[in-house]
């Protein structure tokens, strides 16, 4: 969706695009440039695979008059450095934790529901993810016991299983980094499940 929400606006207004994907998720990119020759003239929508060296490379060339970014602030930060040596354009979209407000007098589970739904699309690696909840203190512990039932509810696995709602996650820093989230576990806090590869 990311992706479509940058490529088709510009491509709209008539410009040509330029799609470098994150370096460990480039296959529906790839998939989507394979399907857009059939219908776009070519070199309307280019896709180029690699790390932050060839994204910087891009940011850096003189053509692109516009950049747009997903990812870390730190990324961020150094788009807008090089960007800003050419007055480019900028869009950054950077770093999202979206936090969710459930109030006292809300549906517990109909929130609860939702806030699966949200948190764990994508395996929570979505920067629209709900990360971090914030419960009114009359339906606290109810909230926390519907999370934990919808969290032991879903079912993991492979991602052409249309029972599953989430796969693994996609690379070895972002399982250190879950796994981090966990082992920093605050001592005001208690894990309710999971915390098992």
């Amino acid at each position: 969706m990311m992706m479509i929400w940058k490529i088709a606006p510009a491509l709209a207004a008539g410009n040509t695009v330029v799609l470098k994907p994150g370096d460990t998720t480039p296959a529906s990119s790839i998939l989507l440039a394979e399907l857009c020759q059939e219908f776009l003239p070519p070199g309307v929508l280019n896709v180029v695979c690699g790390d932050r060296d060839t994204g910087r490379a891009l940011v850096e060339h003189p053509t692109p008059q516009m950049v747009s970014i997903t990812g870390s602030v730190r990324a961020g930060m150094e788009v807008a450095g090089a960007a800003a040596r050419d007055v480019k354009r900028v869009h950054l979209e950077l770093g999202g934790k979206a936090p969710v407000i459930v109030f006292n007098d809300a549906d517990v589970e109909k929130a609860a529901a939702a806030i699966a739904e949200a948190g764990y699309v994508n395996a929570g690696q979505d920067c629209t993810a709900a990360t971090r909840v914030l419960a009114g203190p009359g339906i606290h512990a109810d909230l926390v016991a519907a999370l934990t039932a919808q969290a032991r509810s879903i079912r993991t696995g492979m991602p052409e299983d249309p029972d599953v709602l989430y796969g693994a996650l996609n690379n070895a820093d972002q399982l250190a980094r879950v796994s981090g989230m966990v082992d920093r576990l605050p001592d005001h806090a208690t894990l309710q499940t999971g915390a098992a590869r």
